[in-house]
């Protein structure tokens, strides 16, 4: 029987109440570009492939707090039960010498609360047997730390889904984020499960931690950062190198959360790299043919008129049922470092 990818659908969508208002970016602000649109858009390009099949997200509200409540910190989930309808900036609860960026409202804090129900659905489908599980969830997560929120991101769903997995014994996880931006909201986050990894592929300067400089916390995760706008071959050399590490010096592995971001492609409004929506599906072959479990968080991408195609394209590389590129994409010549790799 040919694999499948269950795409799990977030519930709701309040038209408008749980858009992003605006975003600090670059020191100017920005109209906020993270609503329901892009969940439509990636939707109808996940759809195209006959072997996407979509269920709508159904863990239960008990399920949502108990994992909320491994993850953040609970003055923190109460500050954001707490918000009005109307914007509000909580000046508090901002990444660590970082000011605020993003304004926080009810809607979006419900819209973060389903994105979590649909992580922990799409992980608890994985830990049943699933290969592939795609969270078609908003906003984003990856940026959400304890007990701070930032860059359109209110609660963790990359560690909702983690934490999810560890909980049915599913472990030990690999965290792969390939959004564009650092996820200093899961390092935090994940410093304090013992059995979780993190990798991930950015953009510099970081630009979303305190001085611009990522501060490795511990032995379980490796940052590569890009001081030029990387090629195909060097981008995907690069994840298939993550990919021999996540299985060897980090090994066991049992299963991948990635946290998928589109915003790597030209032409996003949050983005600076030069790719087409092709690269999702090297991407969707290189992972496919690591062998394991993967449940797909969504996190960026913010090119409209792209993320169909990106999605569309990610569909099929992932169930290729002949994966062409494996984990064989010759490596360049690059400076390699242990805990914080770069490749220039």
């Amino acid at each position: 029987m040919s694999t499948e990818l269950v795409l799990v659908e977030q519930r709701g969508g309040e038209e408008g109440a749980d858009s992003a208002h605006w975003i600090l970016e670059g020191g100017s602000i920005l109209p906020g570009v993270d609503d329901n649109r892009r969940m439509a858009e990636l939707r109808s390009g996940l759809l195209r492939h006959p072997r996407v099949r979509a269920v709508t997200a159904d863990a239960g509200d008990e399920e949502v707090e108990r994992t909320l409540g491994v993850l953040h910190e609970p003055e923190y989930l109460e500050a954001l039960a707490a918000a009005p309808e109307e914007p509000v900036v909580l000046e508090e609860m901002t990444p660590p010498g970082l000011p605020p960026d993003i304004p926080v409202t009810a809607g979006l804090v419900r819209a973060a609360r389903e994105g979590v129900r649909t992580a922990i659905t799409a992980a608890r489908r994985l830990a049943e047997g699933a290969r592939f599980t795609y969270a078609l969830c908003r906003p984003p997560g990856h940026h959400a730390g304890p007990a701070w929120c930032a860059g359109y991101c209110y609660l963790n769903t990359a560690a909702a889904a983690a934490q999810t997995l560890r909980a049915a014994g599913a472990g030990p996880v690999a965290v792969l984020d390939l959004d564009i931006h650092y996820p200093n909201g899961t390092a935090a986050v994940m410093e304090a499960m013992e059995d979780v990894s993190l990798f991930s592929i950015q953009a510099y300067p970081v630009t979303n931690v305190a001085g611009g400089e990522i501060d490795i916390a511990t032995d379980r995760e490796v940052a590569h950062e890009y001081h030029v706008v990387p090629d195909r071959g060097m981008y995907l050399a690069t994840v298939s190198d993550l990919l021999r590490e996540m299985k060897g010096d980090f090994g066991p592995t049992a299963a991948i959360v990635l946290s998928l971001g589109y915003d790597i492609v030209a032409g996003d409004p949050h983005g600076s790299w030069e790719f087409g929506p092709e690269i999702f599906a090297d991407l969707g072959r290189i992972l496919a043919a690591s062998e394991l479990p993967i449940c797909v968080i969504q996190e960026g991408g913010y090119a409209l008129d792209l993320l169909a195609d990106c999605a569309e394209e990610f569909a099929a590389g992932l169930l290729d049922d002949t994966p062409r590129l494996a984990l064989q994409v010759p490596a360049r010549d690059r400076e390699r470092q242990r805990g914080n790799g770069r490749v220039s």
